[in-house]
């Protein structure tokens, strides 16, 4: 039995992409930790988020997803496609404006060290690609009295 429990949002682009993937990977192998993917990256070809409509939709879903969630975790992988960064910008300012803190995850295959030092002021704390202690990181984190969220 698990003993820990959080609700996380995994930045995406509305697409499955390695780090993603990965990422839930990771948090579904640590056996301490029960979690939720409150981040489903949905991609419909018919909706075009170049048109008023279909940008407010998706925006409107992403705040839905991340409106729940404990914490959101920005896939530094993810936001270095040029093509991800507006819709990772809109995630981490809709995590702001709900109060919701920020971990940073650095791409696949790198250090804590590598996370990107143009996003550190959005994050309260980068997590390794270790699933046991980005557990222990968000625990401490989300059930210390009084923690603050970067914004």
């Amino acid at each position: 039995m698990a003993r820990y429990s959080c609700d996380l949002f995994l930045t995406h682009a509305w697409r499955y992409h390695a780090d993603w993937t990965q990422a839930a990977a990771m948090f579904d192998a640590v056996n301490d930790l029960s979690w939720r993917n409150f981040s489903v990256p949905w991609h419909d070809p018919a909706m075009d988020a170049n048109t008023d409509v279909g940008g407010r939709f998706i925006r409107e879903w992403l705040e839905t997803q991340i409106i729940p969630a404990d914490a959101v975790v920005l896939l530094a992988g993810v936001y270095r496609l040029g093509s991800a960064r507006k819709w990772l910008d809109i995630e981490l300012e809709y995590a702001a404006q709900h109060g919701k803190p920020v971990f940073g995850l650095p791409a696949v295959g790198e250090a804590v060290a590598a996370f990107p030092a143009e996003l550190r002021h959005r994050i309260v704390a980068p997590l390794p690609w270790d699933g046991a202690q980005s557990a222990e990181i968000l625990e401490n984190f989300l059930h210390r009295p009084g923690a603050a969220v970067a914004g």
